[in-house]
């Protein structure tokens, strides 16, 4: 499998979980159109990751985004971003000529699912999407439990939530959205206290697992410089540069 489809499966899946999100969050809504899907969430106004853009293809007119700024100031949204792949030149420009800018970049990562350094089912099992929040809250310092609040209202069944516990409680998390043949993961974090122990490996190779069991044939996910050395290990690569740039009033 080459890069550019996982390329694609990253993405797709990439504004999947941004519809789950933000579509149904409290007071949550949609727009979706060809290449482009945004969400706005009034009740989170300082929050780019639910109030945020996606660019699926390199073609953002100056017109779409003035009416995705208007809309988001109209309902009160302070902090808004778009997140586009890094070689979208022409959507790029199109940010710096509004005045947006680059506030975050991460890698993004895939693989076939054949291609992983699977071990069997390791020690990790189901959880519950508070719990992934939760622990996400505690690993990150997110205030006021930002991410716990969230997730726990969404129904069931749409994503995939796993926990890894140390001492009984639970200390790494990480969730999987199945989206056609792939397996988009999501919200990797261990807590501070239980780093080192292998954890987040545990987590990982169930999700990996529980995916090739479902006949899913790739695994993408979005990650940070600290979780880039895991996930390498583990037989990802980089076909991606997830750029979010943003726009704060």
């Amino acid at each position: 499998m080459d890069d550019a489809t996982l390329r694609e499966r990253l993405w797709q899946g990439f504004a999947r979980l941004q519809a789950v999100l933000g579509g149904r969050a409290a007071g949550g809504a949609l727009l979706e159109q060809p290449g482009l899907l945004a969400s706005f969430v009034p009740q989170a106004p300082d929050s780019p990751t639910l109030n945020a853009a996606i660019t699926l293809e390199d073609a953002l007119d100056a017109d779409t985004l003035k009416r995705l700024r208007s809309r988001y100031e109209d309902i009160g949204i302070r902090r808004w971003g778009v997140w586009t792949d890094g070689g979208f030149g022409a959507v790029h420009q199109t940010l710096l000529d509004a005045g947006m800018r680059l506030t975050s970049s991460s890698p993004g990562m895939g693989s076939p699912v054949e291609r992983l350094n699977l071990n069997g089912r390791g020690p990790a099992r189901a959880a519950d999407l508070a719990t992934v929040g939760r622990v996400n809250d505690l690993a990150y310092g997110n205030p006021d439990s930002r991410l716990e609040r969230t997730l726990a209202p969404l129904p069931a069944g749409i994503l995939h939530a796993y926990r890894a516990d140390l001492d009984g409680r639970p200390a790494s998390v990480a969730l999987a959205l199945h989206h056609g043949e792939d397996c988009g993961i999501s919200f990797v974090a261990t807590v501070p206290y239980a780093r080192r122990h292998g954890l987040a490996t545990d987590v990982m190779q169930r999700v990996a697992q529980d995916a090739h069991d479902a006949g899913l044939t790739s695994t993408t996910l979005q990650a940070t410089d600290l979780g880039e050395r895991l996930y390498r290990a583990l037989g990802y690569r980089k076909v991606s540069d997830m750029q979010l740039w943003e726009r704060r009033r």
